[in-house]
């Protein structure tokens, strides 16, 4: 065999090495592609109100840097969202203002110091909550983690195009809605306990109902429930 022949097989060797390297790279990720695709669906099924979003990662290189910044966005923003949750839910809060749980100690020293904390608490969570459902904030977030312009695309199709997030971003006007009227409470409990400390020797509690000595301070504690009806 000639050497020319020998050459012209080794080529062709090459060659068709060349094409099943590639046809194996172009397969495998095709295959990392749809199992992320399929997990982050999956991921639909959960409810962000009870769920967390940091399963096992499924996929491998690039395609599990999406995966996990995905996962961890979700995650954190459910963390978060539950967190709120809590707040609002707290037998605390929810009782702060019924006359039969006013506790003893005129000066309203715990109910001002829990006011104080939920206020602060709720207010940090809710603000990292609002951010987060920011389209630029979600969009921004994989820049952290990948420079590749294609899974940069693949993430944002991924968290936005195929509405993974919708919900987030849907529900930002609510969580607005929601802080202005929690903190409305908080102060308004705040002006109401106030308000019983600077007359503490002109009201009793009796049969579950504050009743004060004048019509006037009655008004004047009706008009602040009012704010919070």
């Amino acid at each position: 065999m000639s050497n020319r022949r020998k050459f012209f097989i080794i080529f062709l060797f090459i060659i068709l090495d060349v094409f099943l390297l590639i046809g194996f790279l172009v397969i495998r990720d095709k295959t990392l592609e749809n199992t992320l695709k399929n997990e982050i669906n999956s991921l639909r099924d959960l409810d962000i109100t009870k769920d967390r979003y940091n399963t096992k990662i499924k996929t491998r290189g690039n395609y599990a840097i999406v995966e996990k910044a995905i996962k961890t966005y979700l995650d954190d923003y459910a963390v978060n969202l539950q967190k709120v949750l809590g707040i609002l839910n707290d037998d605390e809060f929810t009782s702060l203002l019924l006359a039969e749980n006013y506790s003893d100690d005129l000066e309203f020293k715990d109910e001002f110091l829990f006011i104080e904390k939920t206020r602060e608490s709720f207010n940090n969570k809710i603000n990292e909550l609002i951010e987060d459902c920011d389209k630029d904030n979600i969009k921004d977030y994989i820049y952290t983690k990948l420079v590749d312009p294609y899974y940069i695309a693949l993430y944002e199709k991924l968290m936005l195009d195929d509405n993974v997030s919708r919900e987030m971003i849907e529900s930002k006007e609510l969580l607005e809605k929601t802080k202005d009227r929690v903190n409305l409470i908080l102060d308004t409990a705040e002006e109401i306990f106030s308000f019983l400390k600077k007359h503490k020797e002109e009201w009793v509690v009796e049969d579950g109902e504050v009743k004060f000595k004048t019509q006037a301070l009655l008004n004047e504690y009706n008009g602040y429930l009012e704010k919070v009806k």
